[in-house]
């Protein structure tokens, strides 16, 4: 058998401490929709021992099992060791990735995300495809399942809005009014699918009294990260690093809890003693998620939203930075609001970036267990900070008839501003 590659084996102590008790059977949404062993994390850690041993090729079939985990975190939660699947998954990822990638994937981690000029160009084409000829396509690839992997679904899935955040801001006024300064870190998906999200972040962190820089970042570098390649993860977060430290601001907010928890991990990116990982550490030390931020800040007078409303849990938001508390906190500042509890609030809807086209079957089936939770509550409004749940909910609304708004936190929080604040501020 071959030699597994040094990144895997750098994990052998993370996969000894599993002690295959199966509690992670429990917690894990991909096991218990396919119910087999290779699905779950003490199967994951199995596979990856035999590897290291060199028992087991790091070779083409252990891509599915492989690519099939959702990295939610939810199996560390019932893990009484905390083994952390996910990083160890990352690092087969990567060994597998090595040799592997493929060109459209290098083409995109490795150039498109660290211009934002060309990302900006492709989310065009995107959003034009989407409102002319993406239609017809998708209607074609319908006719071809064996290529389909739920890209034939992919224009109900996507946003195509014809401005993007950056654009709306840029012409925007900017209050210089605020007590306090913060940098706003404007995540890919915020940026591009989901504006108005963004302009509300805006304009409720104005209306706390804070004063926006908007930082001249990239992409985080969540999504090479997530497809093993750790080499772009780390030109991306270099680049945001350059310019975070010199964004002025006691704190670095943004809107997209995927965005903030990874930015919080750079320092992972790099050695104990790289001088790389010291000005990762300043950095992460700034960050602050949405919820986290204004959590901790005077009340803001609101007026009230008459709605019920619930709140589904972002893997990247619970189980990954622990904020929980926050965010429902907010929520019931709101005057007027009647806040239900979602059962299995923090079970992953399914979306994890693309997962939703690359294993689009086996999400669908996530999604409708979320769904159905989502429609128990009697919710009119669904609030999560996360656009890529964002995404998948609206997509799983429409497709599984509950009638529901799938909003940002930031959203709902613009909604409660008295409107003599908002138009101050626009």
């Amino acid at each position: 058998m071959g030699k597994a590659s040094p990144l895997v084996e750098d994990i052998a102590d993370e996969l000894d401490k599993c002690n295959r008790c199966g509690f992670c059977q429990t917690r894990c949404p991909v096991y218990r929709m396919t119910g087999r062993e290779s699905s779950v994390a003490r199967g994951h850690l199995a596979r990856l021992r035999a590897t290291v041993s060199g028992e087991l090729p790091l070779d083409e079939e252990i891509r599915e099992p492989l690519f099939e985990c959702l990295m939610c975190r939810a199996c560390t939660a019932e893990c009484p060791p905390a083994i952390q699947t996910d990083r160890a998954v990352v690092a087969a990822r990567a060994s597998y990735s090595a040799e592997r990638q493929s060109l459209l994937q290098r083409l995109i981690f490795r150039t498109v995300l660290a211009h934002p000029r060309l990302l900006r160009m492709g989310a065009r084409v995107l959003g034009w495809l989407k409102r002319t000829r993406l239609t017809v396509f998708s209607k074609l690839l319908r006719l071809l399942p064996w290529l389909d992997r739920g890209y034939s679904e992919a224009p109900a899935w996507m946003p195509a809005p014809k401005t993007f955040l950056r654009e709306r801001l840029a012409r925007r006024a900017r209050s210089q009014t605020g007590e306090r300064r913060v940098a706003y870190f404007v995540g890919c998906a915020i940026d591009y699918a989901f504006p108005d999200a963004g302009e509300s972040t805006v304009e409720v962190l104005e209306a706390a009294g804070c004063e926006v820089e908007v930082a001249d970042n990239v992409c985080c570098g969540l999504p090479p990260y997530s497809y093993g390649d750790l080499e772009s993860a780390r030109v991306l977060a270099q680049k945001n690093i350059l310019a975070l430290a010199a964004a002025e601001g006691e704190a670095i907010i943004t809107d997209c809890a995927s965005c903030a928890s990874f930015l919080k991990d750079y320092p992972e990116l790099w050695e104990e003693g790289d001088p790389a990982r010291a000005a990762a550490e300043e950095v992460a030390g700034r960050v602050k998620e949405l919820s986290e931020f204004l959590a901790g800040m005077d009340p803001t007078a609101l007026e009230p939203v008459e709605a019920v409303v619930t709140f589904h849990d972002p893997c990247h938001l619970g189980r990954y930075q622990g904020i929980v508390e926050e965010p429902r906190e907010l929520i019931r500042r709101v005057p007027g609001v009647d806040f239900r509890e979602l059962p299995e609030a923090d079970w992953c809807c399914g979306g994890a970036g693309s997962y939703s086209m690359s294993h689009h079957d086996l999400a669908m089936q996530i999604l409708e267990r979320k769904m159905r939770n989502i429609a128990a509550t009697g919710a009119q409004i669904v609030v999560t900070p996360c656009p890529a749940c964002i995404m998948q909910l609206r997509y799983g609304a429409e497709k599984f008839g509950v009638d529901v708004e799938v909003i940002h936190l930031a959203e709902l929080l613009r909604r409660a501003l008295p409107e003599r604040t908002a138009a101050a501020h626009s």
